[in-house]
């Protein structure tokens, strides 16, 4: 009777393993897909943010030659003359607002691209965390084939040596 359950156990010890292998290949299977699109939006990402660098960089070149054209405007003595006279000093203060918006534009931008390059690191290392736990899935997954290997193949071996003690018990022949 003893035998009859240690090969029973042996045998569900083989099906739960078999299960288990199959349960971990569909998890493997989703989460290589998973990380082949985040590895797409990753590359999408990291594309997106060096093309916000680069506008940033743009715009902070622009607002220092604007800056600096103001600058140069503000020190030539006719010029502010003119302006006072012809248009009553409101060049200057449509400058100085002008110059007040772009530097309120290029903060903006900085916050967007810290955020953008935060979220891109944030990203990689969801997506470096999810390669690792599929590494590990398909090393469950050997482990789980071989023990169903080994467990059926145990519960043949065992099976064939005992065999007439197993017979009797399963045809409750009494000899």
């Amino acid at each position: 009777m003893i035998k009859t359950i240690v090969v029973a156990f042996i045998v569900l010890l083989a099906l739960a393993a078999s299960a288990g292998y199959l349960y971990l290949n569909g998890k493997i299977i989703a989460g290589e897909k998973l990380i082949a699109d985040g590895q797409i939006q990753i590359v999408e990402e990291t594309a997106n943010l060096e093309d916000g660098k680069a506008r940033l960089e743009a715009g902070k070149l622009k607002m220092a030659a604007g800056a600096k054209r103001y600058e140069e405007a503000h020190n030539n003595m006719f010029l502010r003359l003119a302006d006072k006279v012809l248009k009553g000093g409101k060049g200057f203060r449509d400058a100085r607002g002008n110059l007040a918006d772009g530097d309120e534009r290029v903060a903006k931008g900085e916050k967007k691209v810290s955020v953008g390059q935060a979220r891109l690191e944030a990203g990689t290392l969801k997506l470096q965390e999810g390669i690792e736990l599929v590494a590990q899935a398909k090393r469950a997954r050997v482990a789980c084939a071989i023990g169903a290997v080994f467990c059926t193949v145990l519960a043949a071996v065992l099976g064939y040596f005992w065999r007439w003690s197993l017979a009797r018990t399963l045809l409750r022949i009494d000899h």
